[in-house]
């Protein structure tokens, strides 16, 4: 089942102060593959996360947060990870010129 939700949050820093709008700009791309994860922050979100590389991917890679999913479909999510089911998605949409404040992401969610 499939499912499409828009990424919440892209306007803040992390909490280890990287900005999310940079990293949108500088690794996201539509199809791009998304981590979903229960949020450590706060229990009621699901985060989302990209997988970044480090120098030009000589050092690997790393996750990178995005942001996160809106509360009420956060609910829908989380039960479905603790019941040990996994989700998986990618990047359909993504909108982030640079003279916009903040980037738009949709993802296209399977179940």
């Amino acid at each position: 089942m499939g499912i499409t939700v828009n990424v919440k949050g892209t306007e803040h820093n992390n909490f280890d102060g990287s900005n999310r709008r940079h990293i949108i700009r500088r690794f996201v791309r539509d199809n791009i593959l998304v981590t979903l994860r229960k949020d450590t922050h706060n229990n009621k979100t699901v985060a989302v996360y990209i997988l970044a590389p480090r120098l030009f991917g000589l050092l690997g890679s790393s996750l990178k947060q995005i942001g996160y999913i809106d509360e009420a479909s956060s609910k829908y999510f989380s039960r479905i990870m603790d019941n040990g089911g996994s989700i998986t998605g990618r990047v359909g949409c993504l909108y982030a010129p640079p003279d916009k404040k903040d980037p738009i992401v949709r993802l296209e969610l399977l179940l």
